[in-house]
């Protein structure tokens, strides 16, 4: 569906007395008849992620507005700023999008969503990858943003706790599991401590690795080997890797078990993903902007949770590994890759 257009204005002069007498001269005085263009409307994408990562996630929510009629250059315009992990910068590419001003604000990932918040009480934001809205003062609730805001979370916690149990159940053997995080993102600590959480229900000892840069990321698996810990998890993290085999390779050098937040590093080697569909929260975060452009408020448009899980068991690493795949896991598995 395209947005809305007026179509046609037409502009009518006034007619004295005397155009009665001289209609000819009349219509030779009035104005043409004008066509209004469309009204271009300006949506600002603001991530502190590394650009490959967000080249990658918001292009299914370019073709989501695709399918619901904008055409950017048309309809719409998308003005990206990408801080490309150096998050220090965002209150300043936030305060650009301001200015310009962005008829809607989308805003991904934690330290984004705060510069966004910090940045306009007025422009409607819409929020995708968001961990805890409420927590971090976003929203007021889920169910009544309230405000300027709205958007999708990711329902992380409750993910985060199953993640560590399926690698339990993959290795019967797990006792000491690394838990590696984006120290970039303060709001990751909520995931860490579910992991935890269920991590010591299960009678496993962790071990926590905050990470903010590629280089580090590397360190710590080598340090998770040196320490002879069973596995690790990795939470969301697509903006502290180099690429998405960067992880996968060292675990294989180093023969452990892994488990991912992230989908494209099962895909690309890694052995186990479970987590909400980022493609369809991007997509859902389409919906919302298409809502507000149409004059829906924030305030009014619940924030929405993930209804779509993917479990991503990749067969190729499990054989590299020793590691036979219960039926229990193929079973509940929403892919497999071999």
């Amino acid at each position: 569906m395209g947005i809305s257009r007026r179509g046609f204005v037409v502009r009518l002069a006034r007619l004295g007395a005397a155009s009665i007498a001289v209609p000819a001269l009349a219509a030779c005085a009035a104005p043409p008849i004008a066509r209004e263009t469309p009204r271009l409307r300006r949506i600002g994408y603001l991530s502190g992620n590394a650009r490959a990562s967000v080249d990658l996630l918001s292009e299914p929510f370019r073709r989501e507005l695709r399918e619901l009629g904008y055409l950017e250059g048309r309809d719409i315009a998308l003005d990206f700023r990408i801080a490309d992990n150096a998050v220090d910068r965002l209150p300043g590419l936030a305060a650009e999008l301001v200015a310009i001003p962005v008829a809607v604000l989308v805003a991904e990932a934690a330290p984004a969503q705060l510069a966004a918040r910090d940045a306009t009480s007025t422009i409607p934001t819409v929020l995708v990858l968001a961990t805890d809205p409420v927590g971090q003062g976003l929203v007021a609730t889920l169910g009544r943003p309230g405000g300027n805001i709205t958007g999708v979370t990711t329902s992380s916690e409750a993910v985060s706790g199953k993640r560590i149990e399926l690698l339990k159940e993959m290795v019967p053997g797990l006792r000491r599991v690394g838990v590696i995080w984006n120290a970039n993102n303060a709001a990751m600590l909520r995931l860490v401590q579910e992991t935890e959480r269920a991590g010591r229900a299960l009678g496993l000892e962790t071990v926590v690795f905050g990470i903010r840069e590629p280089d580090e990321l590397d360190a710590a698996v080598a340090t998770i080997a040196a320490q002879h810990l069973d596995g690790f998890v990795m939470l969301p993290g697509l903006s502290i890797i180099r690429d998405f085999r960067q992880v996968p390779e060292l675990a294989a050098k180093h023969r452990l078990p892994q488990a991912y937040s992230d989908i494209e590093i099962a895909k690309a080697g890694g052995l186990m993903h479970l987590g909400a569909n980022f493609a369809a929260m991007h997509r859902r975060a389409a919906g919302l902007v298409d809502k507000i452009l149409k004059g829906a408020r924030p305030a009014d448009l619940p924030v929405e949770q993930p209804t779509e899980f993917d479990l991503v068991v990749n067969l190729a690493m499990a054989e590299r590994l020793g590691l036979p795949v219960p039926d229990s896991i193929l079973r509940q598995a929403t892919e497999l890759v071999r």
